[in-house]
């Protein structure tokens, strides 16, 4: 009886080893399985983030695109397109009186049809260029260029008018 107990508990060890190395085997690999999905998982999260990012990225591009074509369309239904304007440069460098100065200036105001774009401008005194001239302060390219001029300042002015063609053919 002793030899069959010794056997039953061989037996039941051996059996109890197996059942432990089968379930340690099944353990393993569950647990290898649970490393390798949870490495998928980081990675398809990874994914669905950037393709969410690149979506709302999407989204504000094609939002701004449609500003920007709502605003081109705007500006062709209101004229303003650039082969609708017509652009006169100005370049004047003379001497004139205060009324005269004024005219022009007036002259430069922008309306719906027309705007000035200024470069420069520049005004000096005839009067103080004459007096310090005595003086031998003497400005020669102001006396040179307007000594038959009559006017109180010596006036620079340039830029350019941008005018609308509806209004060139409508003023005609």
């Amino acid at each position: 009886m002793s030899a069959i107990k010794i056997f039953r508990s061989c037996v039941m060890t051996g059996v109890l080893v197996m059942l432990l190395l089968i379930g340690g085997r099944f353990f393993l690999t569950g647990y290898k399985r649970y490393v390798v999905n949870q490495n998928k998982k980081a990675v398809l999260t990874r994914r669905a983030n950037l393709l969410n990012q690149q979506q709302s990225e999407r989204k504000q591009k094609m939002h701004h695109i449609f500003r920007v074509n709502r605003f081109v369309n705007n500006a062709k239904l209101l004229g303003l397109e650039k082969r609708r304007w017509a652009v006169y440069h100005v370049d004047i460098q003379d001497a004139v009186t205060f009324t005269e100065m004024k005219r022009n200036l007036m002259q430069c105001t922008n309306s719906a049809s027309r705007y000035f774009r200024p470069v420069s401008f520049h005004i000096k005194s005839l009067k103080a260029t004459h007096n310090n001239a005595g003086i031998g302060n003497k400005n020669e390219t102001s006396e040179m260029l307007f000594k038959n001029k009559t006017g109180d300042i010596l006036m620079t002015l340039k830029g350019a008018f941008v005018v609308r063609e509806e209004a060139i053919t409508n003023d005609n």
